[in-house]
């Protein structure tokens, strides 16, 4: 009985706790309506700034803290990209900040070539603290996950593949075709290719536009995803759990303001860095058609773009399109366009 007596009275301390909890809650606010308004994921976090996971377990982050946060812990910063996001302006931004990597000022060379890669060790006596590169292919990222301390940060700018390719296109046409910027191979490569200035038109072939530059897909078309964002890319990041975050291109200003904060605060008042290197050209670029009749590039392109890589087949090689879709998908819908990898990330 004694046994009993002390249940029923631990039981009436019970109700009497409950009572006083609930008096604390305003009369209009039932306590399902308290739960239910915590933030996702924050409800028994004790943390300033708790950033919401996406459906594949990534993480959002936002660039006046958690990003900010990440920066400043991270010993060594890689700045990747593929063709045309944004690349150009980053790699010279860092060359103002840090310097340039060994002896190229354009770090491509470096990240890409393992052997350059071992020269470019000895040609710096002190490393710099933040690198960037274009990607080529996605076996030069795997050699940087496999290999950096994991308190190194990667950072990869993501964009939309065929906008991407539209780009490349007309970067291609534009700036080396009919802008004349070649190497040796592209000089080779423009002796097959009929190419007509009118003045302030430039105009070549779309049977040569399609055969040799985009099918084949020379210059920028060639280092995108089919290239890069591969199943090794992601079962490498599944395996290795680099610190890495993935960065919507159209930030890259941002991005230049935080890294100038802890790796060239000289720069921090400068104006980000925009490079383009087509910007400049007066010069247009007109298609001739079968017809004979010109159109510009840029409406062909308009009218061709959900058409070029299904008919040109120009994602044969590419691997894992679905997981690169759901990190897309992920990515844009962090507001700041900033998506953390975690422990539980499964694209």
């Amino acid at each position: 009985f004694y046994v009993m007596f002390m249940l029923f009275l631990a039981g009436l301390a019970l109700v009497f706790v409950d009572i006083l909890t609930l008096r604390n809650i305003p009369r209009n606010q039932g306590l399902v309506s308290v739960i239910s308004d915590a933030p996702v994921n924050t409800l028994f976090s004790n943390q300033e700034e708790v950033m919401p996971l996406t459906r594949s377990g990534a993480k959002c982050l936002k660039f006046n803290q958690s990003f900010d946060n990440l920066i400043a812990s991270s010993k060594q910063v890689f700045v990747t990209m593929p063709a045309k996001a944004a690349g150009t302006s980053m790699k010279n931004f860092t060359k103002n900040c840090v310097g340039p990597f060994g002896k190229f000022d354009v770090s491509n060379i470096p990240i890409n070539n393992p052997e350059n890669l071992k020269h470019a060790l000895t040609r710096n006596y002190e490393m710099p603290s933040l690198i960037t590169a274009h990607l080529y292919t996605s076996s030069a990222f795997v050699r940087m996950v496999q290999n950096v301390p994991h308190n190194s940060l990667i950072i990869y700018m993501h964009r939309d593949e065929t906008d991407r390719l539209i780009s490349a296109i007309k970067q291609v046409v534009v700036t080396r075709l009919c802008g004349g910027m070649m190497t040796p191979k592209w000089a080779e490569k423009i002796t097959q290719i009929q190419i007509q200035i009118d003045g302030l038109r430039c105009i070549l072939s779309e049977r040569d536009l399609i055969d040799k530059v985009i099918e084949p897909r020379e210059g920028e078309i060639h280092n995108g995803a089919p290239d890069v964002l591969s199943c090794g890319f992601y079962d490498t990041i599944e395996t290795n759990f680099p610190r890495i975050v993935f960065i919507n291109h159209k930030q890259a200003d941002k991005v230049q303001k935080v890294l100038a904060k802890y790796h060239c605060p000289e720069l921090l008042d400068s104006e980000a860095v925009h490079e383009n290197v087509a910007k400049d050209k007066t010069i247009e670029a007109f298609l001739k058609l079968q017809n004979g009749k010109e159109v510009p590039l840029s409406d062909w392109l308009e009218k061709k773009r959900n058409m070029l890589e299904y008919t040109l087949d120009l994602r044969a090689k590419q691997t894992c399109r679905g997981k690169t879709l759901k990190m897309q998908e992920d990515l844009l819908s962090c507001g700041d366009e900033l998506l953390e990898i975690t422990r539980d990330t499964s694209f």
